[in-house]
């Protein structure tokens, strides 16, 4: 229940809505109560039973005195045109109030359409803008595909189990007990009978929602390996065809999807039983009123025949919203474990958080300082237990070009994400200019940066948004950028040049062609610091030299992080650090 009042809040910025949504109910539940309440004088008239009454009644709110005022008014509508025309205008009054009822239905839905839409909008928004803030260690405990089907599949879940929660709360209660109130108010002892079946239906329903939601927290957890397969299988189709693993792949996705085949039959089964149980105890209890009513009016008792009808019509009518009530009940703990799923990612600590009232920083001045750092992506007490850096100490001084150099694994990827605050250190500190890097706004302090890595990320658009990405340029800039690294000859010779998309992950090219419109997007920016990630590994030789010489004399007078394998990439550095197994293992510092 805390998890449900937790995604509430979103509904409650609709309470004007809410309001409105909840009125309409109350017109719908008059409305219906008073075109059943027809059926009595219908029948009266019908079969020629309107009791003369001379005297006009004086009105007031029991059965009895609405009843004889509606009859005075009919007799003398009967008397004055006759039996067919008032059973004519009372089926008109009826199809009137039916039509009036419906209306106000609509009118509920109408109003609950922006809480619909805008739950939805809020939490995806929200959901979005956490994802994007949270640290890289979040995202390296959760498969992507799982986080896709969060933000899919849980969300939409949400909006079918809360949202259809507040549009049941706001009006089969509101009818219930308008029903209800009549019911008393025709017969007191007959609805005492009615009311038994509501612990009865209780105490199945809560069994059946404890079994919902309980399967439904399995079926979330497999659905979201069964995405996460998906997912892994269309980014490593090359792979999986190159080492004939196509069977091997499709035995792993069906003993996924046979599991949650299996659990999505079991809750059907469940979760279609609660309806039919509600009406069948219905029926049960109209039985026993049919029952119980008949000998009431064999017995001459004040309960006459169309009475009956009218109580059994006002009683059936409760039928419905029970059902929706009950069925509610079960719809939302089928939904707890999405709202699990969501707050868990919206309540996920934001380890990198911005210092308050944190300073702006817009240029290097002297220098960056690594100051005996240690990091690990768990959290550690003690610095014995960092196994990823162990006292990183080195400074780079502005202008000047470094090379992180060190076998696969050895941490220099590692070190420029702390740089850029990706993660937190451990221990130890990174200074910038002397201040440490926390005491700074971290939009200003990834301004600073410009990355190029061995992984290229680029996005399903043109090559020119890729390019200009997160920034405005005009054309003969990002042209510029693009000869600058060699990219914009084959941009010109695609189908619509720098207008052309290139597919996701920009797969319609090839893996020098990505990285050096990746490069591109570096160059564009003209940050204070260039940091290159292997950056060149994917070109040829010639390629790679004629972008480092362009490199050299775009960024010459820009501070240069670069990481490299190979030697040829270390030409014209300052200092080279060689990492290994985590630790500075020596520092060379290049004559010029």
């Amino acid at each position: 229940m805390k998890n449900y009042l937790q995604v509430i809040k979103y509904a409650l910025r609709y309470k004007g809505n809410i309001l409105l949504m909840f009125l309409a109910n109350i017109f719908l539940s008059f409305f219906s109560v008073f075109s059943i309440a027809l059926i009595i004088p219908f029948l009266r008239v019908l079969f020629q039973q309107v009791a003369p009454i001379i005297t006009k009644p004086e009105f007031s709110l029991s059965v009895s005195a609405i009843n004889d005022t509606f009859n005075f008014y009919l007799g003398h509508f009967i008397n004055q045109y006759g039996v067919l025309f008032a059973l004519i205008m009372i089926a008109i009054a009826m199809i009137v109030l039916t039509f009036l009822s419906d209306f106000f239905r609509y009118m509920a839905q109408f109003f609950s359409a922006p809480i619909r839409a805008g739950m939805v909008y809020q939490i995806r928004k929200e959901l979005y803008s956490k994802l994007v803030n949270l640290p890289l260690s979040f995202f390296s405990r959760i498969k992507k595909g799982d986080l896709l089907n969060r933000f899919g599949t849980d969300v939409q879940e949400i909006e079918w189990s809360v949202i259809n929660s507040i549009i049941v709360i706001c009006r089969e209660p509101i009818m219930i007990i308008i029903f209800l109130v009549m019911l008393f108010k025709v017969s007191f002892v007959l609805t005492i009978f009615t009311l038994i079946i509501f612990p009865i239906a209780s105490f199945f329903i809560s069994r059946i929602g404890s079994s919902i939601q309980k399967s439904s927290g399995k079926l979330q957890q497999i659905l979201a390996s069964v995405s996460a397969i998906f997912d892994e299988t269309i980014g490593g189709l090359r792979i999986i065809k190159a080492y004939n693993a196509i069977d091997h792949a499709n035995k792993k996705f069906q003993e996924d999807t046979d599991e949650h085949f299996k659990m999505n039959k079991k809750i059907f089964r469940v979760n279609e039983l609660g309806p039919p149980l509600v009406e069948l105890l219905c029926i049960v209890t109209l039985a026993i009123v049919l029952l119980v009513g008949g000998i009431y009016v064999f017995k001459n008792n004040n309960l006459s025949g169309e009475v009956l009808v009218f109580f059994i019509l006002l009683f059936s009518r409760i039928i419905p919203p029970a059902s929706h009530l009950s069925t509610m009940y079960y719809t939302l703990k089928k939904g707890i474990p999405s709202i699990q799923r969501i707050l868990q990612v919206l309540e996920a600590d934001e380890k990198i958080s911005e210092k308050e009232n944190a300073e702006s920083v817009t240029t290097l001045v002297n220098q960056i300082t690594f100051n005996q750092v240690f990091f690990s992506y768990n959290d550690v007490e003690k610095k014995e237990e960092c196994i990823i850096l162990q006292d990183i100490t080195f400074e780079v001084k502005k202008g000047e070009k470094v090379a992180l150099a060190g076998a696969s694994g050895a941490g220099k990827s590692t070190i420029v994400d702390l740089l850029s605050r990706f993660y937190d250190i451990s221990f130890g500190e990174i200074l910038l200019d002397g201040k440490n890097i926390k005491e700074y706004k971290i939009k200003d302090l990834r301004g600073l940066f410009g990355i190029v890595s061995q992984d290229v990320i680029l996005f399903h658009d043109t090559v020119l948004n890729n390019i200009t990405f997160g920034r405005s340029a005009t054309r003969d800039e990002v042209e510029n950028a693009a000869k600058a690294a060699y990219a914009h000859d084959f941009i010109m010779e695609m189908e619509k040049g720098y207008d052309t998309v290139i597919g996701d992950r920009g797969m319609t090219l090839s893996g020098g062609q990505r990285q050096r419109i990746s490069i591109a997007r570096a160059l564009l920016k003209k940050p204070e610091i260039i940091i290159f990630d292997e950056a060149t590994s994917a070109l040829d030789y010639d390629s790679e030299l004629a972008i480092q010489n362009s490199i050299n004399e775009i960024f010459a007078k820009n501070t240069v992080i670069l990481i490299a394998h190979r030697e040829e990439t270390l030409r014209n550095m300052d200092k080279i650090i060689t990492i290994k197994d985590g630790k500075i293992h020596e520092i060379y510092f290049c004559k010029k």
